[in-house]
């Protein structure tokens, strides 16, 4: 069943809680569909930056409300805001063409960050395509997401991370979009393809972390520890691995409390 449901509509920002949302080809509606890149156009994250965590996201009517924790300054980003230029900006290994975000969004966040960065955000018309092996008939396009649309986390899998830390863990360092009740850990490394409600997902690979879970989503402090005890029992080739990404083979609404129906089963990956 699902248990919670979450979007980061920028990039390595704070994330929305939801407790219904829209699979499109992409991904959830409004995930990730906007990115802070610095003056050469590539892609910033807390990984480098642990300081984003201060920008705090939640819904408004048309879109939602950008916080800055720091200063207590707000902005409000609606979902089709008003575009420049096109900008050739850099994710991973994947270069494409993305629109600035105009009304003040560079200056806004080059002003708190204290270097030039601007907002872009992805569009139908320059997409980033997936590689070829992940994508279905419904979809063939990501968002800015590190790799695939969508990440799923069983509660059992973070259960079993807890055991090793000896504390409880922050769901949100690992930002997933689904996370799902399920007593086995990394069950969810099993499911080659599930049914929520109407909505067919494809289990596309299990997702390598990096030490971007090492930052705390509210504080942005960042140690080695939560990376560390994961690679203890889960790394596999020299890649440390925690929950599973997944691509749309049917789009539609889910929501929270939904149940989630195995279709096709893989062996795990560890």
């Amino acid at each position: 069943m699902i248990t919670q449901l979450y979007i980061y509509p920028i990039k390595s920002l704070g994330a929305v809680s939801l407790s219904k949302a829209v699979v499109e080809n992409e991904g959830l509606r409004g995930d990730r569909r906007f990115m802070l890149v610095d003056a050469q156009g590539k892609f910033i994250t807390q990984r480098t930056r642990p300081e984003l965590t201060r920008f705090v996201l939640r819904e408004s009517a048309n879109g939602f409300i950008v916080r800055d924790a720091g200063t207590g300054l707000e902005k409000e980003l609606v979902w089709e805001p008003v575009v420049s230029d096109w900008i050739s900006v850099e994710i991973w290994d994947d270069q494409l063409l993305a629109q600035e975000v105009s009304e003040g969004w560079s200056e806004w966040f080059s002003t708190a960050l204290s270097e030039e960065v601007k907002l872009v955000r992805i569009t139908a018309e320059k997409p980033r395509v997936m590689k070829a092996k992940y994508q279905t008939k419904q979809a063939k396009n990501t968002s800015f997401a590190d790799s695939l649309p969508l990440l799923l986390v069983s509660s059992g899998s973070y259960t079993s991370l807890q055991e090793q830390l000896d504390e409880p863990v922050d769901q949100l360092r690992f930002r997933p979009n689904i996370i799902v009740s399920a007593l086995e850990p990394f069950v969810e490394d099993t499911w080659a393809e599930i049914k929520i409600g109407e909505v067919l997902l494809s289990g596309a690979k299990p997702c390598a972390r990096c030490p971007l879970v090492n930052v705390d989503p509210l504080t942005g402090e960042s140690d080695k520890k939560t990376l560390k005890a994961l690679a203890s029992f889960r790394t596999i080739n020299h890649k440390v691995y925690f929950g599973q990404q997944f691509v749309p083979i049917s789009v539609g609404e889910i929501q929270v409390g939904m149940e989630v129906q195995v279709i096709r089963c893989k062996d795990a990956i560890y």
